[in-house]
């Protein structure tokens, strides 16, 4: 038996309480498992938990699909009915014997869910020698499993390590790799345990597999590289977006500034209105309290004197009567009747007189009507009077003649002239006139004055239009100068840039100079280093044949060029060391094949094994004792034959292929193999001459049947198929000759004679062997010490990878003051066009506005402008002035004048009429003196007594009337001011509130979003400076709504994909907010943050940093993918040498070629095979075009597919891609001669074989790979499929499986159901997965194949 390998293999391993197991240990003795069952059993589930989790320990990687595919949340908690925490244990056992010593290994992960929180919360791995079930028990009392911190009492802190840790402890003890190549090992078992697989390799993409299988991408290096390209572009984008948006934003915020300043300015004027309305409405109220107050006090003064007068009256009637009674009042009743006729003449002269007194009051009170037109004429003609001395002003401002200014006429002074008249005043005949005064109004001439109004007004006009014209342009030479002043602003920032530019530019070349010094200096270091290694390691002990020359200075060229000399002037040494140990190795090699051979021989030999002859090509591997037997151990020699002869005859047999041929009992012909069946007896001597039949008790084969076949075969000479005893044989035409010394195979005792012989022959050769091996070893020791030496040296060579790059530095420095010189020269002619452009601008400017009159300042002009505006405006005015008011007055003078004269002529009517009336009362007055003469004393007594009583009456009803008249108007006016009161105060009360209301709607105005910092952006939040802001304003244009809409709409749609603009009502403003990545924020907000974040996202952007960028992408990346090429081009070697000797019994083998896709064009096929050149061999130009490729790649992938740059970079930097596999198969056609074919021209049937059997090799080449790099060390060599098989036999099965065998490979496979076991493969175990359709738990029912027969395992 072969000798069991020195390395790890699959022993034990078991499921602790995760997803439907309880606690479940399987056996893997043997290193091969097999799982079977139906669809939804759980065998690929249980593949799942085991495999290759148990090795990486990364709970994303669970799923046989790919990354998070399976939820180990789920499998622990689902359908979970427990405590509220699950803690669970997957776990594998690995074994091997080192020096006859049994070590075991233990490897597995531990996951804690929790119910309550749904997720899992903490999970860790193990390593140990521990082994599970016998050391280490993973479940506590109860079955209840160890936690974290039990399992680490239980195995040691220092076995239970995080999944980093745990990787590349699994990768150093397991595989004796770096975890960095670890990585590219889990890869190839994720890959091939896909289900997929077999689904692809029914469909034919086996090359896309073999592909697939190849070490990916570094994800750490793509990421760093990702993050770099993700944030540069995230620049790139940042600042267009940032640029569109701030343009959008600014064009916008210009019109919504003014509107929303607009609305300030309303709602302040409002608020304005208000408040002067409230104070005149208290002011009212106030003044309406004093007056009711008073008016209270004299109607109660009024109602007590109302009283006193009402006694006095009744007193006075009751007198009255009293004297009535007396017989002297008839006399005095004529005397009254008189009195009274005169006392109505008396009143009609007094009431003649008071209307010529009311008469001369009206004419004076229309003199004063006359005065007050006259005044206010005169006051509207000084108003415009006033208004033409700033006219002047502005004209002259404006550049305009002054004295176009109008004249306002003129009117004589509102004074009255007084006139004095002799005017009799009183009725009495005693009473003369009296001089009374009177006023005269003046004479003013309002014709001539309309006329002259008309004149002015007119030249108003003129004047108006004459503002406006030049108005309009000094604005057009005002918009020119402020254009000219921008474009002088333009001139001094490029000014400036041309000033940094050039400093920069000095900086720039004072750097290259620097940087140039160092190079020198690096490269001095580098020649010395050189120099100093020429002496030194191998070359101490003898020099080449030839010198070495160094130069004097280095770059990298020359670097690459001594470089590349110091290996060829090494070379032959190097050369002769490896060849020599090649040469001992292969010798080692040799010796160690032939010993383990010949040892297997003798072990063989001594257990008693017979020797059989060597089968040739066309005998059957696979033949059934149970059928037929070898013709060789059906016959013995006769006694009689002696020792030659048996020698020659069993030659001879072996010769002509009889000795070994296929002998049936029933003599039935097999197909493929030699068969020898009866013929009829020759005629002369036959085989039944020397030999006999000697068959073998319970042999398949009869004795008669080996007799009838001695008889068909002649001795010495015949027609058909003759053997002699000297070796010669013929059959037909064909014949031969061959003689060995002795007998070996006929007859027991024959074959045990060739055994001891041979035992002895092969003791002999060992013994001599070995002593040559251990020579070899010796000899190989030296010769790889040497070689190591040689490597560590050529190793130890100076890099010249801090020369390149300084160099690199140097080159980038140089090319930086290029370019900074060259933007400065740029920047320097940009700027003299500038300043010429201006120039002729600015003389252009210069003649208009001297043309025109005009300064030719921006102040100047804008001050010009101002004033032909406030010109305009100031015309406008005195013309509306002299128009309405002043015309007006005008007739309101003419209308006064005539009412004046109408007044005097009432009142001459008026006096004349009082004079007769006063000469008629003096003739009435007269007769009643003579009548009275005439009464006596008692009747004048009583008269003078009813007289002063009627008279005392009168007075007190007069009085009385009086009174009660002003008790009434005093109760109507006390009740008329407390309704005004009343209204008023609820007026009071309407404007308080209606002012609060404004008030409320201002300080909502001011507190909308974003309305006070776009409308006043320098205004603190606060009411009263935004008054003050408002009025310092001036006249502020605003914007309408409708305006502010339509800007709105074009901002949405430039803003459309970066932002969400969205528009709202807030105390009647239409107020606007943009939702940008920093939040919700009012436009100008929005606008301000735009504008400083582009700044910055600008400086973040420099040209270095992408220069360094792309040196990173050629030299970093490109030294990688150089390293990953050359492993998958050794895994491709490595294959076909495996495939080469995988070959089957018809000789159908399998190679594979690994080449530049034809998908690529032959341009991008060279730039990408610079790849493979050393970053150091590379030339500027060849790193150049290798940039180029690569970023026309990563731009193709960027604009055909959408995602991050890690995708990105993934496919675009894919060296599989860029390569195809492609299989073909050779074996001998139908016409017997060899052929090769592609997969495609396969049946499916053989597709699916030649699929696996490259599979296979392809995963034994990757492990081959890694064992080379220790020839002490030996990895764990795994298999895992899933779903695997699909449409094959079982003999096919087996004979799949055997060759994993041949590559020394274990295995854990899942399929459906099958066998496939074969006497090639020593032992696997199988398990039938089950599982209850509706209920819970997994069964497993174990099978164990031990290469002869299965054997059931009871559980």
């Amino acid at each position: 038996m072969t000798q069991e390998r020195d390395r790890w293999r699959l022993h034990r391993g078991g499921i602790v309480n995760v997803w439907q197991y309880t606690e479940q240990t399987f056996d893997f003795s043997g290193g091969r498992a097999i799982f079977q069952g139906t669809n939804g059993s759980g065998k690929s589930r249980t593949l799942e938990l085991l495999l290759p989790l148990c090795l990486d320990g990364d709970l994303r990687q669970v799923g046989s699909k790919g990354f998070d595919t399976v939820s180990l949340r789920r499998l622990m908690l689902d359908d979970y009915n427990g405590g509220p925490n699950r803690i669970g244990y997957a776990w594998i056992e690995l074994r091997r014997v080192v020096d006859g010593v049994e070590e075991f290994l233990t490897c597995g992960l531990g996951v804690k869910a929790s119910k309550t929180s749904q997720a899992i919360t903490d999970s860790w791995r193990f390593i140990t020698p521990a082994r599970v079930g016998r050391d280490l028990q993973l479940a506590g009392h109860e079955r209840i499993p160890l936690g974290p911190a039990h399992l680490r009492e239980a195995i040691g802190a220092d076995c239970v390590l995080e999944d980093a840790a745990f990787r590349a402890k699994i990768a150093e003890t397991v595989y004796g790799v770096p975890a960095a190549r670890y990585g590219d090992l889990l890869h190839l078992q994720r890959t091939l345990r896909n289900p997929d697989v077999g689904l692809k390799v029914l469909e034919g993409q086996l090359e896309q597999i073999l592909s697939d299988a190849l070490p990916p991408l570094d994800q750490t290096m793509v990421e760093q590289l990702a993050t770099s390209f993700d944030d540069l572009e995230s620049i790139r984008e940042n600042i267009t977006r940032l640029s569109s948006a701030d343009a959008a934003l600014g064009t916008f915020l210009k019109t919504y500034s003014d509107y929303a300043f607009g609305g300030l300015r309303t709602s302040c004027e409002r608020l304005r209105t208000a408040e002067e309305a409230v104070r005149k409405l208290a002011r009212e109220c106030t003044r309406l309290e004093g007056n009711l107050e008073r008016t209270r006090a004299a109607r109660a003064e009024a109602e007590s004197a109302q009283t006193a007068l009402e006694t006095g009256e009744g007193q006075a009637e009751e007198t009255i009567a009293a004297l009535k009674e007396l017989p002297a009042f008839r006399d005095l009743q004529d005397l009254q009747t008189r009195e009274k006729l005169v006392a109505e003449k008396r009143s009609s002269a007094i009431a003649a007189l008071e209307m010529a007194n009311k008469q001369r009051l009206q004419e004076d009170g229309a003199v004063e009507a006359v005065l007050r037109s006259l005044r206010r004429l005169q006051e509207d003609l000084g108003s415009a009077d006033e208004l033409t001395e700033p006219l002047r002003r502005q004209l002259r401002a404006a550049g305009l003649d002054a004295a176009l200014a109008p004249v306002v006429p003129k009117v004589p002074h509102a004074e009255a002239t007084t006139v004095t008249q002799q005017v009799r005043m009183k009725p009495d005949p005693e009473a003369g006139p009296l001089p009374v005064e009177r006023r005269v109004p003046p004479t003013a001439a309002t014709e001539t004055v309309l006329t002259g109004l008309a004149d002015a007004a007119d030249a108003t006009a003129r004047i108006a239009s004459t503002a406006r014209q030049r108005g309009a342009l000094a604005l057009a030479l005002h918009q020119q100068a402020g254009e000219l002043d921008q474009r002088q602003q333009r001139v001094e920032v490029l000014r400036q840039k041309a000033k940094d530019a050039l400093v920069g530019a000095t900086e720039a070349t004072s750097l290259c100079e620097r940087e140039g010094q160092e190079l020198a200096v690096v490269g001095r270091t580098w020649l010395d280093h050189v120099e100093r290694w020429c002496g030194t390691g191998p070359l101490a002990d003898g020099l080449p044949d030839r010198s070495f020359e160094l130069p004097g200075a280095v770059d990298p060229e020359t670097a690459r060029a001594v470089t590349a000399a110091a290996r060829e002037w090494t070379a032959p040494l190097v050369r002769a060391a490896r060849d020599a140990a090649h040469a001992f190795t292969r010798q080692r090699t040799d010796l160690r094949g032939r010993i383990d051979g010949l040892d297997a021989e003798l072990a063989g030999l001594r257990s008693g094994e017979e020797r059989v002859p060597e089968p040739g090509r066309y005998v059957a591997a696979d033949r059934d004792p149970l059928t037929g037997s070898p013709f060789y151990r059906l016959v013995d020699f006769r006694p009689d034959l002696d020792e030659a002869g048996r020698a020659g005859l069993e030659s001879a047999l072996q010769a002509s292929g009889l000795l070994d041929a296929w002998v049936t009992g029933d003599g039935s012909v097999v197909a493929d193999d030699i068969m020898a069946t009866a013929r009829p007896a020759v005629d002369g001597p036959s085989l039944g001459s020397v030999l006999v039949p000697a068959v073998e008790p319970g042999s398949a084969v009869a004795a008669d049947v080996v007799a009838a076949l001695l008889a068909a075969v002649s001795l010495d000479s015949g027609d058909s198929l003759a053997l002699s005893t000297d070796g010669r044989w013929r059959a037909g035409v064909l014949g031969g000759a061959w003689r060995k010394p002795a007998a070996e195979f006929i007859g027991a005792g024959a074959r045990e004679s060739a055994r001891r012989r041979r035992i002895g022959e092969l003791e002999d050769e060992l013994a001599g062997l070995r002593g040559e091996l251990g020579v070899a070893e010796d000899e190989l020791a030296a010769a790889g010490d040497l070689v190591a030496r040689w490597e560590a040296h050529l190793d130890g060579f100076p890099s010249e990878g801090e020369l390149i790059a300084k160099h690199s530095r140097e080159q980038a420095a140089r090319e930086s003051a290029d370019r900074a010189q060259a933007r400065a020269r740029e920047l320097r002619a940009e700027l003299e066009e500038a300043q010429a452009r201006g120039e002729a601008a600015r003389g252009e400017l210069v003649r208009q506005a001297g043309e025109a009159g005009l300064p030719a300042e921006t102040e100047g002009l804008r001050q010009s402008q101002q004033a032909a505006g406030d010109a305009q405006r100031t015309a406008d005015r005195l013309g509306d002035l002299l128009r309405r008011q002043c015309q007006g007055a005008v007739t309101d003078l003419t209308d006064a004048t005539h009412r004046y004269h109408a007044a005097g002529e009432d009142r001459v009517a008026a006096e004349a009429d009082a004079e007769a009336r006063c000469v008629d009362y003096t003739t009435q007055a007269a007769t009643l003196a003579e009548l009275t003469e005439a009464i006596g004393g008692e009747a004048r007594e009583i008269a003078d007594q009813l007289g002063s009583l009627e008279s005392s009456r009168r007075k007190l009803r007069e009085d009385l009337k009086g009174m009660r008249e002003q008790v009434a108007s005093s109760r109507e006016q006390a009740a008329k001011l407390e309704a005004q009161l009343d209204g008023a105060r609820e007026q009071l009360g309407s404007a308080e509130a209606h002012r609060t209301r404004v008030a409320d709607q201002f300080r909502a105005t001011v507190a909308a979003p974003g309305v006070l910092v776009a409308a006043l952006p320098d205004v603190e939040d606060d009411l009263d400076a935004v008054q003050e802001a408002i009025a310092a304003a001036g006249d502020r244009r605003g914007a309408g709504e409708a305006t502010v809409i339509t800007k709105l709409q074009a901002l949405q749609t430039s803003l459309a994909s970066s932002h969400d603009i969205a528009a709202e009502q807030h105390a009647g403003l239409l107020t606007v907010t943009v939702t940008g990545e920093e939040g919700t924020r009012p436009v100008a907000v929005a606008a301000r943050q735009v504008t400083v974040k582009l700044g910055e996202q600008r400086g973040f952007l420099d040209e270095r940093y992408q220069g360094i960028f792309a040196d990173y992408l050629i030299r970093d990346l490109a030294e990688w993918l150089r390293g990953q090429i050359a492993v998958a081009e050794d895994l491709c070697k490595r294959m076909n040498d495996v495939l080469g000797r995988a070959r089957s019994s018809q000789g159908v083998h399998v190679k594979l070629s690994w080449k530049s896709s034809s998908a690529l064009d032959e341009e991008t096929r060279q730039a990408l095979a610079l790849v493979r050149l050393p970053y150091a061999e590379r030339t500027p130009e060849q790193d150049a075009t290798l940039r180029r490729v690569f970023t026309e790649r990563i731009e193709a992938e960027r604009d055909s597919d959408t995602g991050g740059y890690a995708e990105i970079l993934s496919r675009a930097l894919d060296y599989r891609t860029w390569h195809q596999f492609t299989v073909t198969v050779g074996d001998t056609g139908p016409d017997g001669n060899p052929r090769e074919r592609r997969l495609k021209q396969l049946s499916s049937g053989e597709t699916r074989l030649i699929s696996y059997v490259t599979l296979f090799a392809a995963a034994a080449s990757f492990y081959d790979a890694v064992s080379s790099g220790s020839e002490s060390f030996d990895p764990l060599r795994l298999v895992l499929l899933d779903e695997a098989f699909e449409r094959l036999d079982d003999p096919t099965i087996a004979r799949m499986l055997g060759l994993l065998v041949d590559l020394d490979m274990d295995w854990v496979i899942t399929w459906p159901s099958g066998w496939g076991v074969s006497d090639r493969i020593p032992r696997m175990h199988i398990y039938d997965v089950l599982r209850p359709r509706n209920g819970r738990g997994v069964a497993c029912t174990q099978t164990t194949w031990d290469g002869a027969a299965l054997d059931r395992v009871d559980p």
